[in-house]
């Protein structure tokens, strides 16, 4: 087995400013040195296709790709379909990666011989972090628990930006969604299916910029809601009927309250008040499996029961209670 294969770095570039520097200057510093960056200009309109481009000129091997806005997952796309590692990540282009992100995960692919591996991400705002000093735990994730981990455990994160895949996994899988919100969740269950389990490296390899662009920041819209309740009922129906079917039922009725308390949250409630109505009726009509559920938490069982009866009280509560994954 190849010790040192080439591994692929998919940039997703939109129009990311002064931050896009800082993230190049990232992945150039990775101690793993074994890369191809393929930095994908999606139709930016503020000169971070020129960075790119001079960025390629100090490194050479870093190289830009132009073309129209397609998108995240279209964007992302054109990385996969140019890339010639063994092994592929993706890096959104304001975000930064810790500098042994890819040589920790690249060996945990290679001693384990599973075809994905991952770390922790943590969000940051303003000064850049001071990195980790190193791995707390590695972990083996053999299937179906790395599914498992993937609906309910918050340190596997939904993103494809804190893994590290095996290039011929896409080969299998077609790198498409028909969701804009959780197209990761949508992608990686997809994914893991085929991979047969996943290594994962306690520690935090990848730092996700907050900053006023960023998607967590965007007002409610209802495509918010309805495509983030699809990926959750693709999951359940996808797992019916297997091992994991329990704790599907318990993933899917969390994010029912997570959908229904983003809407409480917001200021304009009551544009939303179908959905919240529709949402509210699911969440009553499964409560009383949802109680017997062991995957599903005493916290989520409690705010399961105020969402049907705590009144105004519960929009008060949900916000302190209730937490999703990017």
């Amino acid at each position: 087995m190849n010790q040192t294969p080439l591994v692929s770095v998919v940039v997703l570039v939109y129009n990311t400013g002064d931050y896009l520097l800082p993230c190049l200057e990232s992945i150039a510093a990775q101690s793993y040195r074994n890369l191809e960056v393929l930095m994908i200009d999606n139709g930016s309109q503020d000169g971070s296709g020129q960075v790119c481009d001079d960025f390629a000129l100090r490194d050479s091997r870093f190289r830009t790709i132009h073309q129209e806005n397609l998108g995240i997952i279209g964007g992302r796309g054109t990385g996969v379909s140019h890339s010639r590692g063994e092994y592929i990540s993706f890096v959104d282009g304001d975000d930064l990666l810790h500098p042994e992100m890819v040589r920790l995960l690249l060996e945990e692919c290679l001693s384990t011989t599973l075809p994905v591996a991952g770390c922790r991400f943590i969000p940051f705002y303003g000064p850049v972090p001071q990195p980790e000093s190193g791995p707390e735990d590695f972990l083996v994730l053999e299937s179906p628990a790395h599914l498992d981990a993937l609906m309910h455990d918050k340190r596997v994160e939904y993103s494809l930006c804190n893994k590290l895949y095996a290039r011929n996994l896409f080969d299998d899988v077609p790198f498409y969604s028909p969701v804009v919100y959780n197209e990761d969740l949508y992608l990686n269950w997809n994914i893991l299916q085929h991979a047969g389990g996943m290594a994962f490296v306690d520690f935090v390899g990848y730092y996700y910029r907050q900053h006023a662009e960023s998607t967590t920041h965007r007002p409610l819209q209802e495509r918010m809601l309805t495509d983030q309740l699809f990926v959750a009922r693709t999951i359940l129906d996808t797992a019916r009927g297997g091992p994991l079917e329990a704790s599907a039922e318990a993933f899917y009725y969390e994010k029912l309250l997570y959908l229904n308390s983003m809407i409480l949250r917001q200021a304009n409630a009551r544009d939303f008040d179908s959905e919240h109505k529709s949402l509210k009726k699911e969440i009553r009509a499964g409560l009383g499996r949802a109680l017997k559920n062991r995957h599903l938490s005493h916290a989520m069982k409690l705010a399961a029961m105020l969402s049907c009866w705590g009144g105004i009280f519960y929009a008060g509560l949900c916000q302190l209670m209730l937490t999703d994954r990017r």
